[in-house]
């Protein structure tokens, strides 16, 4: 099977995974992550970070961008640029200033301050699925691999979903970018060691 089909099998599988989830059972899960990555030296000593805003039913970041703003780090979020589907990374001081997207995401209005993907110490990094190789399935436009690729190797790629998101094996292409870590609500798995 060609590696897109087993990625478009995989990404529904996984999908319809965590649409099923019970909400109380999702705000568990995202406490239970949050508390091990705020544990994490990555996270600790990361002074710009870039977050992104949670949709539907991925595992919510609301705790992360809050616990970031108490501890007097800078957050930026991604925000889609153009249509040739490049993002934008914009310094967010209040996330209630956010702004829903054509896609329904919220994200940063294009009039708040720009940052460059080199500055940031650490990227928290959505997908539907992760393999504990740090390989990432995300949603297919290739967004998230674009920005990484752009921030030169700098930054600490940190995957984020539940326990489940994580499988045997994601099919690799030439242009994926994987992740150095993955939180889940029971773990943090190194992938690469920095």
């Amino acid at each position: 099977m060609h590696p897109q089909d087993v990625k478009i099998i995989l990404r529904e599988k996984l999908k319809a995974q965590r649409d099923a989830l019970p909400v109380a059972e999702r705000k568990l899960a995202a406490d239970k992550a949050l508390g091990l990555i705020l544990q994490m030296p990555e996270w600790k000593r990361a002074q710009t970070v870039c977050l992104y805003a949670s949709f539907k039913s991925e595992l919510a970041t609301s705790g992360l961008l809050e616990s970031a703003l108490r501890a007097g780090k800078k957050i930026v979020l991604p925000r889609v640029a153009d249509k040739n589907q490049r993002c934008t990374l914009h310094h967010v001081a209040n996330p209630a200033s956010l702004v829903l997207s054509n896609l329904g995401i919220p994200e940063p209005a294009a009039t708040l301050p720009t940052v460059e993907p080199t500055a940031v110490d650490l990227f928290l990094v959505p997908g539907i699925g992760f393999d504990r190789e740090g390989n990432r399935l995300g949603h297919g436009a290739g967004f998230y691999d674009r920005l990484l690729a752009s921030a030169q190797s700098k930054g600490f790629r940190l995957g984020y979903g539940y326990d489940f998101q994580v499988v045997p094996a994601i099919p690799s292409e030439s242009h994926d970018i994987g992740v150095d870590a993955i939180a889940t609500p029971s773990e943090i798995i190194t992938v690469r060691p920095r």
